[in-house]
């Protein structure tokens, strides 16, 4: 009797101890699928956010060029702003600043100085900061100075003519907007003013960055790639341009 009860208590321990060991395995593993595994979930989710959101700019972008050269009145655009804010900035008073200067024929210098405004989203999980500003669609990491233009402003320089067209966008609203979640978009064009000089000399271009929204690195490639300007540090040149032809469209944000 003795020897049989001996027997069933070491039974009960080694049940005991294997139980303890599976817990431990289990609480192991869900402590390093927590340690290791979450975070990468977490910025897989939020890389493709950004993704998403920088197909959605593109899109509100080529919406903007129908606004402006296909003579649309109003377009609308609906889109998932997931992990981050979608922000429209006024044009009136605030940076970033572009600026033409030239001189015409008869020696009357010129000069355009423009703000254009921006939609911008930022994300909540990472430092990714999506930009739409004058035409273009820019991409940068909050903290940094490089930024990058995903999609190019319709500007061009054609040789043979030696003409410099340039496409202004100003994005305007009545109020400051923001949105997270679904948002729709609403806009129209409410303004057109082209104007043509002919210069003689150089064109200078100047660009000042806005400095919570720094992308003069985006547009220095532009410049300095696409349109072949000289130039750096925000301040760039053309020349041998015979003629300059401006175009300045104003876009109102309705609504988001």
């Amino acid at each position: 009797m003795r020897r049989r009860t001996v027997m069933m208590n070491e039974k009960a321990v080694s049940e005991a101890i294997g139980f303890i060991l599976i817990l431990g395995l289990v609480l192991t593993g869900i402590g390093l699928v927590t340690l290791y595994g979450y975070p990468v979930l977490v910025k897989e989710q939020s890389n493709t956010d950004v993704r998403n959101m920088e197909r959605a700019m593109i899109v509100i972008q080529n919406d903007m060029k129908s606004l402006c050269f296909k003579n649309v009145p109003y377009k609308e655009a609906t889109l998932q702003v997931s992990g981050g804010t979608l922000e429209v900035i006024n044009a009136d008073g605030t940076a970033p600043k572009f600026r033409i200067d030239g001189t015409e024929n008869g020696g009357t210098d010129f000069n355009v100085e423009f703000s254009p405004g921006a939609l911008i989203y930022r994300s909540d999980r990472g430092t990714e900061v999506i930009t739409l500003e004058n035409g273009a669609v820019m991409t940068r990491q909050e903290g940094a100075t490089g930024s990058a233009m995903l999609a190019e402003p319709r500007w061009f320089y054609d040789g043979p003519t030696k003409t410099l067209v340039v496409y202004l966008m100003k994005i305007t609203a009545d109020e400051r907007m923001a949105k997270s979640g679904m948002a729709t978009v609403r806009m129209s064009l409410t303004s057109t003013e082209p104007r043509s000089y002919a210069p003689t000399g150089d064109i200078q271009m100047t660009y000042s960055p806005d400095a919570g929204n720094n992308l003069s690195v985006a547009w220095e490639n532009y410049l300095t790639g696409s349109l072949k300007m000289s130039g750096s540090g925000g301040t760039y040149t053309l020349s041998g341009v015979k003629k300059l032809v401006i175009k300045e469209y104003e876009i109102k944000i309705l609504g988001i």
